[in-house]
């Protein structure tokens, strides 16, 4: 084991808490393995604030190893107390929790493009200052980091152009392409004359709704030869009001739609290697030509093949 430090902050819960996990737990769980596999002593920060919607009862869930749970407020002196060391924040998110101490050199992973989220969010009511809050934070944060990693080589020139903009010198901050990565699971074998299962998965995003795509597909099933199980819940940090209308509630109640809520990252995964085809569209908007898909690349490292658009 080399001595270099790594504090991963997760802006979510991450697998092995036998829980839900979105993309930004996926991300520092797998920038841990890839650490730990170049022999560095990792350590996985996750903010308590995502536990309270997934465990309402309160109480911590079973802990991976070197994973540890804080309350938000106390982020910065735990990881200013174990300086020296590398912290790596994915987005800016946990930014102003940082206590930037001697010794403390901080990376700064650009995983989704969140000002493209904002921008293409209809939904969001304070569009104008979520934007104005993530662009001020972003630009701080660029400016303190000592490297920044991006997720797809199509993110360089954008990073770039925030270095830039954050009064960084773009050739004298160490940057490193480092795609998504989960590790690899085999596909369940098929049983003879089973039906084709297509898998539609994720969960609901303000910037990124089923379009005619859905329709189209639902309206072609032929259970039991062919179909579709549908798990498309909110995110849970967003519940949705008890008076808006669901808008998959139609799409579910079609014939060979089988709709799943949302469910342990291990239960996931063992729906998606049962399935035979996952199928991640979406509209073309700027936002999903910049998001490496998370759901997209669990379906691969299970073996499903995806039918997905060109331009992301």
């Amino acid at each position: 084991m080399s001595e270099a430090r790594v504090i991963l902050i997760a802006n979510d819960v991450v697998p092995g808490m036998g829980l839900a996990v979105a993309a930004p737990g996926l991300r520092a769980y797998g920038l841990g393995i890839g650490l730990r596999a170049h022999g560095c002593e990792v350590l996985t920060v996750v903010d308590q604030a995502p536990l309270r919607s997934l465990r309402p009862a309160g109480g911590l869930p079973a802990l991976p190893e070197e994973t540890v749970v804080l309350e938000g407020d106390a982020i910065g002196e735990f990881v200013a107390a174990r300086a020296p060391a590398v912290v790596v924040i994915t987005n800016s998110n946990q930014f102003d929790r940082l206590r930037l101490v001697p010794g403390l050199h901080l990376v700064l992973d650009l995983f989704a493009p969140k000002m493209l989220e904002l921008a293409c969010n209809p939904t969001r009511e304070d569009q104008a200052r979520a934007l104005e809050v993530v662009r001020e934070r972003k630009l701080r944060a660029l400016a303190s980091a000592a490297a920044c990693i991006v997720n797809g080589a199509k993110k360089v020139p954008y990073l770039v152009g925030w270095l830039l903009a954050a009064g960084r010198d773009p050739a004298a901050v160490p940057l490193e392409v480092v795609p998504l990565g989960v590790p690899a699971r085999s596909r369940t074998p098929r049983s003879e004359g089973a039906g084709l299962r297509f898998l539609v998965a994720g969960y609901l995003q303000g910037w990124s709704r089923p379009g005619p795509w859905l329709d189209v597909l639902t309206s072609r099933l032929d259970p039991p030869r062919t179909t579709l199980d549908l798990l498309l819940p909110r995110h849970w940090g967003r519940r949705r009001p008890p008076e808006e209308v669901d808008p998959l509630d139609e799409v579910a109640a079609r014939p060979g739609v089988i709709r799943h809520d949302a469910m342990p990252y291990e239960a996931y995964l063992d729906l998606v290697s049962r399935s035979d085809v996952a199928v991640d569209l979406f509209a073309r908007t700027l936002e999903r030509e910049y998001a490496m898909i998370t759901r997209t690349v669990i379906a691969l490292c299970c073996g499903v093949p995806v039918i997905h658009p060109p331009f992301t």
